[in-house]
């Protein structure tokens, strides 16, 4: 397979995979079949352009050109790519998950949230390789309309009010922050393509290089900085399956790619021009890491705790990319890797403890991993990784921040990042420690068949991924060099 079949590929896959699961909803054993190799074809067409990333070919596909020198594009580089290739492997045990899911749950509705869950993974992937600031706000577009349907899924009055908020705070901040913001550069610029090294350096001055600094970031509310996050608690309300999306595989991937291909593509060295407003901007991520994970502490219900939890470590993301260090967003590319990793085996988890227990109170969790063992350790693996604590993937994310954050004279910033870190084991250690040490519930399940393999493999495979850093740390920061290496 050539790279540019490739590139078409991871977003004519996944349309076609929502295409099918509609036409061919009966029999369910085919619609099944459809969406999981599919989505299977998607993450080779995605390992497939890791290893055109590695060689550095340049992969460039033009869609269509509305503008002069603004092309509706896609292109390869190293930072997609990786994130693709995650995001494309996770989504094949998403839809795993998804089909032993709705066939246990008795979805009523299977095949339109198997469409939508499709066309979300084909936004995302836009996102990922997307070669200019123009197809990154069509691609957040389409992202946000394709999940929306998705919070609002079960149709009833908390969905609908959930999915306003959803879709109300995203196309506001993309119309009325992005939008302008990327005006505002093609007036500067001339063009809109991602450029190592920045598009910015050189051609603006310090106001300017501010202004422009905070629209991007809030614009690009999918990465959750407040006071845009609204969004991502509200959308605990989905079923399962789009709450995998939404937190581990699609939306929040999405805004964490999205801040560093502006930290490192649009501003590079211009980012010491918007020194204050950076500054700014990480002292918002740092103590609203903070504040999240003392809330997501509060919540009863782990949808909502998992929900605030996602947003501190989004937050992380966002602090590491305005670092203005190669140190930094190295940092940010694998805490966007290692949060896909935990926080889809634990929405997945979630998803099979609900389905087979109906509990999703934190106080209804004592026990049950002695019910479930291989569900919880997965899920203990997770909360490790989301803490951060050593081998798992987080640990690396959380330790490169704070190295960065200390290079960059910001000690402060990275006492802010321990402290998260902290308060994180507050809300998940205890959770993960009393479902597999507490005293096994009496009858817990509420299906007489158990757990199928469909709802156990993705979650434990899943949780073994949150390993892989490890083995991979060293050789990912030569391959994501190019992004903070101008050519």
């Amino acid at each position: 397979m050539t790279p540019e079949l490739a590139l078409i590929g991871v977003l004519a896959a996944p349309l076609t995979q929502a295409v099918l699961v509609l036409m061919l909803a009966r029999p369910p054993g085919l619609r099944d079949v459809m969406h999981v190799s599919l989505s299977l074809f998607t993450a080779v067409c995605a390992a497939r352009l890791v290893e055109a990333a590695a060689d550095g070919e340049i992969v460039r596909v033009v869609l269509a050109r509305p503008l002069p020198n603004v092309d509706l594009a896609l292109s390869v580089e190293p930072l997609g790519a990786l994130i693709a290739a995650v995001a494309g492997g996770l989504g094949v045990l998403h839809a795993v998950h998804t089909v032993g899911l709705v066939r246990a749950s008795h979805e009523p509705a299977p095949a339109r949230m198997m469409a939508f869950l499709a066309l979300a993974s084909a936004a995302a992937m836009a996102v990922a390789f997307s070669a200019n600031l123009f197809t990154m706000f069509v691609a957040n577009q389409a992202l946000t309309l394709a999940v929306f349907p998705l919070v609002a899924h079960r149709g009833d009055e908390e969905s609908r009010k959930a999915a306003r908020v959803f879709l109300g705070v995203l196309l506001a901040a993309s119309v009325g922050l992005f939008l302008p913001a990327m005006v505002w550069t093609y007036a500067l610029v001339g063009a809109l393509d991602f450029q190592a090294g920045g598009m910015l350096a050189g051609r603006v001055d310090t106001l300017t290089a501010n202004i422009l600094l905070t629209l991007f970031v809030l614009g690009l509310a999918m990465a959750a900085v407040p006071p845009l996050q609204r969004w991502l608690p509200a959308s605990s309300v989905a079923p399962h399956p789009a709450l995998v999306t939404i937190q581990g595989v699609a939306v929040l991937p999405a805004g964490g790619v999205g801040v560093i291909k502006v930290a490192a593509f649009v501003f590079g060295p211009a980012l010491h021009d918007a020194a204050f407003a950076a500054r700014g901007l990480i002292v918002l991520a740092g103590l609203g890491m903070c504040a999240a994970a003392v809330i997501a502490l509060s919540r009863q219900n782990l949808r909502e705790r998992l929900g605030y939890s996602c947003i501190a470590q989004s937050l992380a993301v966002v602090m590491g990319a305005l670092l203005a260090l190669p140190a930094g967003l190295f940092a940010a590319a694998l805490q966007i890797v290692a949060v896909a990793c935990a926080a889809t085996t634990l929405t997945m988890a979630l998803g099979t403890v609900s389905v087979l227990t109906a509990r999703e109170n934190a106080a209804d969790f004592a026990g049950l991993g002695r019910a479930m063992p291989w569900t919880f350790a997965a899920f203990a693996l997770a909360s490790a990784s989301m803490i951060g604590m050593p081998p798992f993937s987080g640990a690396w994310a959380k330790l490169w921040l704070i190295t960065a954050s200390a290079g960059a004279g910001l000690l402060w910033a990275a006492a802010l990042a321990g402290l998260a870190a902290v308060l994180t084991f507050a809300h998940l250690g205890p959770l993960a420690a009393n479902a597999l040490a507490g005293e096994a519930p009496q009858n817990p399940f509420v299906r007489a068949d158990g757990a199928s393999i469909a709802l156990v493999a993705p979650v434990v495979l899943s949780g073994a991924a949150t390993l892989w850093l490890l083995l991979v740390a060293d050789p990912l920061a030569s391959f994501l060099s190019p992004v903070w290496t101008p050519p």
